[in-house]
């Protein structure tokens, strides 16, 4: 499968930063004369800090992420950044202000313990799937009791094996022979750089991958910070200088791991707050459509009103019969087309119902009892449905059942269900014609929505309506 273009981008931008870091291990190490060492415990002390607090901030940013998106990769690497940070702060930045001998033991194996620990997590979260969480607080809760587990149960083996155990590492050793390799130290703590070297490694990889995937450039950043990283544990296996005195090529390499996620989390914030202003503009431009749209749709409103609604009036009142009956129904649909013209697109379905209801209920004369629950979700086909059903069927009991009172109740829970009831004269239910087009008009349309259509009436006990919308 040939390789994207973005992906060609990825892993170029990783090479570059690769070669690079390869480049100045091998002059440190190689070239005489060529040395980045300076003696200072305080260095030490503030890269530290600087390494936690980087990664705490850019744990955060991508915890909002995973608030945002659900998904698990997320959560595993923001936890990867606090174990991370918290090594860095709590295991060497805090015990190196302490200059007892058994603080320094205690400091050099639980860094080491942290510090593969915060690479396996990263090395994991890389490769992740993308899976939504069924419950983000749920997870978020088991993530940090993963955290502060690992965390405690690093501290309590340390304490309780490896405390007394001397690192091999002479705090004052420095860097004299620095076109040399000193391979010097526990042998357990030399292999847990080469185990710090494959994980990041292996994160790298997965980075790079994940940004491929997801078209993600965060993970860009991340895939050259664990690159970084790898070298980094590479040269405090040829230079033990984390656990001395000396601040050496391996401390500005995961220094350089810090910036480089800073610099992602930098611009991931900058596109999100890019994303926000074209969601504004694009959400402005919105408005005024539909604006537009209104004042389009209020302008046919007025053409229908005085055009096509003032000469059906003049027919009613000019004609009697079927004629009259006619030219009736036609202006109730020309008054129904303008007051749908004249309402917002986005009007809530229990005001334009309401609307609707004693728009018609005036005009009949009859007394209206409406109640509309809030925030009813229904379609399109299914709203304009359901306003049509209320006003032929106020209509019906106003001019054909005598009616005085109409109410009508809407519901919206398990299913949308409308019942509509009049004290009218009633009618037997069997002479479907009874009532007109109008009832067989309100069946159709219900059942055309995959809906259940009931009618009761009794002579002399008023219609009862009920209609139900899955």
């Amino acid at each position: 499968m040939p390789i994207s273009l973005l992906g060609m981008r990825f892993r170029l931008f990783t090479l570059c930063f690769a070669g690079a870091a390869a480049a100045l291990t091998a002059a440190t190490s190689l070239v005489p004369g060529f040395t980045l060492a300076y003696s200072s415990p305080q260095l030490h002390i503030a890269l530290e800090t600087a390494t936690a607090l980087i990664s705490f901030l850019v744990a955060y940013l991508v915890y909002g992420r995973f608030r945002e998106r659900k998904r698990l990769d997320d959560l595993m690497l923001a936890s990867a950044l606090v174990l991370i940070a918290s090594t860095s702060l709590v295991f060497s930045a805090v015990p190196h202000t302490v200059p007892a001998e058994g603080a320094r033991n205690f400091s050099v194996w639980a860094s080491v313990g942290g510090a593969v620990l915060g690479a396996l997590t990263l090395a994991l979260a890389a490769f992740a799937p993308a899976t939504r969480v069924s419950s983000p607080r749920r997870a978020t809760v088991i993530a940090a009791l993963c955290c502060i587990g690992g965390l405690i149960a690093t501290a309590s083996v340390v304490g309780l094996f490896a405390n007394g155990v001397d690192p091999d590492i002479p705090l004052a050793l420095a860097p004299d022979a620095a076109h040399r390799p000193i391979l010097l130290g526990h042998h357990f703590l030399l292999g847990t750089q080469i185990v710090g070297v494959l994980l990041f490694i292996a994160a790298a990889l997965g980075f790079i991958q994940r940004g491929e995937r997801d078209n993600d450039e965060l993970m860009r950043w991340f895939a050259a910070g664990a690159a970084l990283s790898a070298f980094a544990r590479f040269n405090y296996f040829l230079f033990p200088s984390l656990y001395s005195d000396w601040v050496f090529t391996g401390d500005f390499l995961r220094l350089g791991f810090c910036l480089l996620l800073l610099a992602g989390a930098a611009r991931e914030i900058g596109s999100y707050w890019r994303r926000l202003a074209s969601m504004a503009i694009l959400e402005e431009r919105r408005r005024l459509a539909s604006m537009a749209i209104l004042e389009e749709r209020r302008r046919i409103a007025r053409e229908l009103h005085d055009g096509v609604a003032q000469e059906l009036a003049y027919i009613v009142a000019e004609s009697s019969g079927s004629l009259a009956a006619a030219a009736e129904r036609a202006l109730d649909e020309s008054r129904r087309a303008i007051a749908a013209l004249t309402r917002p697109v986005d009007e809530p379905l229990e005001v334009a119902l309401v609307q609707a209801a004693e728009e018609v209920a005036g005009r009949v004369g009859v007394q209206l009892r409406i109640e509309v629950g809030r925030g009813a979700q229904v379609s399109p086909d299914e709203r304009e449905a359901l306003i049509r059903i209320v006003r032929e069927a106020i209509t019906n009991a106003g001019r054909h059942g005598g009616a005085e009172n109409v109410s009508v109740e809407l519901s919206n829970g398990n299913g949308t269900l409308l019942r509509i009831a009049d004290d009218g004269s009633g009618f037997d239910t069997r002479h479907t014609r009874v009532g007109g087009f109008g009832l067989v008009s309100m069946r159709e349309r219900t059942e055309a929505l995959g809906g259940r259509f009931k009618l009761s009436s009794d002579a002399g006990e008023g219609t009862r309506i009920e209609v139900r919308l899955p």
